[in-house]
C-alpha cells in the first residue's frame, strides 16, 4: 500500500534508506526521530504521510532560507498549496500568507514566529494531521544559548497532544533524543541510517599563515567545480571574496547581516549557476538544495563535528564524487575556542540575572524567554551542561585535523557510529579521485600572456 501511494504521488517505485520506516512509524501516530543524511530525502518522509491523510502539516523550521528553498523546490515540482511565514516577508506579503493558510497542505515557521501568542491562536485552529521539527539538531545545539525559543517548543506541542511529531536531521549526537524528550515532554521513536557519505572524500590542508591559506584557495578554486567556501566572520568573508574577484571569478558573499533579499539574491544565482563560488559564514547552508556542488572548503573549522557534518553534506548531493577540505593552522585554535565558548553563558549570568542585576543585553533577553518554562535552577544544570558538551565538541574537531589516523572514523566516533566508505576516504587513507572541474573566470580585465595561451586550448 505504501508502495503504491510513493508511485501515485512522486512517481518513484521505491523508497530509499530509512524512508519507510519513519513513515510506517508516522502514519501509525508515533512520534518519530528520524536520522538520515544529508540529500537522502528527509521531506518525503512528511510530505507523503500527509498527501495520504489530506490534512495540512505544520513544519517548524530554523532558517529563513531553509524555508524559502523548501517551498521553491516544493513549487518547482507540482505542489503549489505550501506557504512560508516568516520575519523577511514584506507585509503585504505576510498578508497574502495569512490568507493562504487554510487553503495550504504545508505551512512553514520559525519557532519564535509561531509561539507568539496572537499567532499560536491562528494555528490553533487550523487541523493539523502532523507537526515537523525540521532540522531538529538545532534545537539541541542552539536551543537555549542561540535560538531559545526552540526549548519553548513544548509549549506549542501541548495544543496539539493527539498528532504526530516527527523530527529530522541528518547528524544526531549521543544525547539529541535525550534533549528533544526533555524539550517537548514527549517520547520519540528512533530511526536512523548512516550518517557517512561515501561519495564525499575528506582532506586537511596545513598551513604557517593566513596568506598561504589564501594563495592555496585562489589556485584551488580555479578547478574545484561549484564551491562554498566557510569562513567565521563577516570580515574575512568580504576579504577572501575581493580576492576571488580580482583573480578573475564571480562570486557570492552570504553572511547574517545582509538583507533577506540580499541573501535570497545569492542563493539563487548560486543554485542557477550564474555564480560558482561562495564565501560564507555559518548562516549559509541548510537552505541550499544544490545537487552539484563538488566542493566545500573550510577557510576556518567548525567548532563542532554536528557543524561540520551538516556544512560538507551540501556536496554531491547528485551522488557524484565530491571533496570536503577542511584549512588549519596553528592559531586558528584559539579562535575556534573563541567562538565555540566564549558567548555562553554561564552560572554568575543566571545569578545576576536573578538577583536583577545589569546584565549584557542579549543573555538578559534569552534567560526571559527561558524563565517563561524552566526554574534559574534547571537553566544552571543546562548552561553547565551545554559548556561541557561545546568544549568536548571543539576539542574533537582539533583531533581531526590533528589526526595521523582515519579523519572519516576520527569524525564518526563523535557520534559513535561506524565507517562504511571504502574508496576516497580520506587524505590519510587515500584519495584516488581528486576533483577537476574548471570553473571559468568571467570577471573582464587585462589577461596575461600565459592566460591568453590557456584559453586557445580550451
Amino acid at each position: 500500500m505504501l508502495k503504491n501511494a510513493l508511485k501515485q504521488y512522486f512517481g518513484f517505485d521505491d523508497f530509499r534508506e530509512g524512508q519507510e520506516e519513519i513513515i510506517q512509524s508516522i502514519l501509525k501516530g508515533h512520534h518519530t526521530l528520524g536520522i538520515l543524511p544529508t540529500g537522502s530525502g528527509k521531506s518525503l518522509c512528511y510530505q507523503l504521510p500527509t498527501y495520504i491523510h489530506q490534512k495540512p502539516t505544520l513544519i517548524i523550521s530554523p532558517l529563513i532560507s531553509l524555508m524559502d528553498d523548501q517551498v521553491m523546490q516544493m513549487k518547482m515540482n507540482g505542489e503549489h498549496q505550501v506557504t512560508a511565514i516568516h520575519s523577511g516577508m514584506s507585509s503585504d506579503e505576510r498578508t497574502l500568507a495569512y490568507n493562504q493558510l487554510t487553503s495550504s497542505r504545508f505551512i512553514f515557521v520559525s519557532p519564535e514566529f509561531i509561539l507568539q501568542v496572537h499567532h499560536l491562536e491562528r494555528f490553533s485552529q487550523i487541523n493539523f494531521g502532523l507537526i515537523v521539527l525540521d532540522e531538529v539538531h538545532c534545537l539541541s545545539e542552539w536551543g537555549f544559548d542561540f535560538r531559545p525559543h526552540y526549548a519553548l517548543i513544548g509549549d506549542l506541542l501541548k495544543l496539539y497532544t493527539n498528532i504526530p511529531i516527527l523530527a529530522l536531521t541528518a547528524t544526531a549526537t549521543q544525547h539529541l533524543k535525550q534533549d528533544i524528550e526533555y524539550v517537548t515532554d514527549y517520547s520519540f521513536k528512533v530511526f536512523q541510517s548512516s550518517m557517512d557519505r561515501p561519495n564525499i572524500s575528506l582532506s586537511v590542508k596545513h598551513f604557517d599563515a593566513y596568506q598561504e591559506k589564501l594563495s592555496w584557495l585562489l589556485t584551488t578554486i580555479d578547478t574545484s567545480g561549484p564551491t562554498i567556501i566557510y569562513v567565521s566572520s563577516k570580515k574575512v568573508c568580504l576579504d577572501i571574496a575581493e580576492h576571488i574577484y580580482a583573480a578573475g571569478h564571480l562570486t557570492g558573499i552570504y553572511h547574517g547581516d545582509l538583507s533577506y533579499q540580499e541573501r535570497y539574491t545569492v542563493q539563487q544565482q548560486f543554485l542557477n549557476n550564474e555564480i560558482r563560488i561562495i564565501v560564507a559564514t555559518s548562516a549559509f547552508g541548510m537552505g541550499v538544495n544544490k545537487p552539484d556542488i563538488r566542493t566545500v572548503i573550510h577557510f576556518h573549522l567548525s567548532t563542532s563535528p554536528s557543524n561540520y557534518l551538516q556544512e560538507i553534506g551540501r556536496a554531491g548531493r547528485d551522488g557524484q564524487q565530491s571533496q570536503a577540505i577542511a584549512l588549519y593552522q596553528t592559531d586558528d585554535q584559539y579562535l575556534i575556542e573563541t567562538l565555540a565558548i566564549a558567548n555562553s553563558i554561564r552560572d554568575e549570568d543566571i545569578t545576576l540575572y536573578q538577583q536583577g542585576q545589569l546584565i549584557d543585553g542579549e543573555i538578559n533577553d534569552i534567560l526571559t524567554v527561558l524563565t517563561q518554562r524552566y526554574t534559574i535552577q534547571a537553566l544552571h544544570q543546562i548552561f553547565q551542561q551545554n559548556y561541557e558538551r561545546k568544549t568536548r565538541a571543539f576539542r574533537h574537531m582539533l583531533n581531526y585535523v590533528s589526526t595521523q589516523y582515519c579523519r572519516r572514523q576520527q569524525l564518526l566516533r563523535y557520534f559513535d557510529k561506524p565507517v562504511i566508505t571504502i574508496e576516497n576516504c580520506c587524505d590519510i587513507c587515500g584519495i584516488k579521485h581528486e576533483i577537476h572541474e574548471k570553473n571559468k573566470k568571467k570577471v573582464k580585465r587585462k589577461r596575461t600572456h600565459k592566460e591568453k595561451l590557456e584559453s586557445l586550448f580550451e
